[in-house]
Order: structure tokens, then sequence, then C-alpha cells
């Protein structure tokens, strides 16, 4: 699996499936038809807040859901912007991209995790973040 790093609106992007946080605070991943978007699927997950107890780790596990959700719906690509509230972009980069990283070796169907960034310095975070962690 590729992991791209890429500025762009969510709405924009050109992926079988889209990471969006989940508004019904389900535990588990559902996967929805995409409505207006380009993909074929939304991917709801269930997203932490930086203020709770264990929030990197809920982090970790939630971009590791959704990755999981993307290959049980054998989808080649899946667009995933930062997730999570009130975490500092530097953390979000951080555990978002290790999670992919380690998920990495499980993917099949799965050949590119995007993950869309919609400004220029939390593009840089980004690249920062997967480069120091070896990716």
């Amino acid at each position: 699996m590729e992991i791209q790093l890429l500025r762009a609106d969510t709405t924009s992007l050109k992926v079988d499936a889209l990471v969006y946080p989940a508004e019904d605070g389900s535990a588990e991943p559902v996967a929805v038809s995409s409505g207006n978007f380009l993909c074929r699927f939304v991917i709801h997950v269930q997203v932490p807040k930086a203020s709770e107890a264990d929030s990197e780790a809920k982090l970790r596990k939630a971009t590791t859901v959704a990755l999981e959700r993307a290959e049980e719906l054998a989808v080649a690509s899946v667009g995933v912007p930062p997730i999570g509230t009130g975490f500092a972009a530097q953390t979000q980069a951080r555990v978002m991209l290790a999670a992919a990283l380690e998920f990495r070796p499980r993917a099949r169907s799965l050949q590119r995790a995007v993950f869309c960034l919609f400004g220029q310095a939390e593009l840089e975070t980004f690249q920062h973040a997967l480069a120091e962690l070896g990716g």
C-alpha cells in the first residue's frame, strides 16, 4: 500500500472510499454510499478528542479501523483526512501515519492511502512526520 500526501479538499478526491467522522458516535466503522462525493463509499469512524484519556491510542485505532474497513470493501484507494478533534498537527500526523505504516503489510486490495491535507502547513507537517517514520 502506497501512502500519499496530497494538499486538497476531501470533496475533490478521486478515490474509491473516503474516511469521514461518524455523526452517531458508533464504535464500529460504517460504510455508506457516497452521495455527492466523487468516491463510491464513505467510511464513517468514531474519532477521539485530544482531551480524552488515551486519545493517541484512540486516534491510532480510528485510523486502523478505517483502513481495515476499506480493505473489507476491497477498494483500491481510500482518502484519509486528519481525524480527531483538538490534536496538534504534529501529533495527528505522527499517530495516523504510524498506524498506516503498521497496517501496510496487511493490505491486499488497498493500494493507496491518500492523506488529504487542506493547507500547506498541514501538508508539510505530515511530510516531515512521514520522513521521520521512515515511510
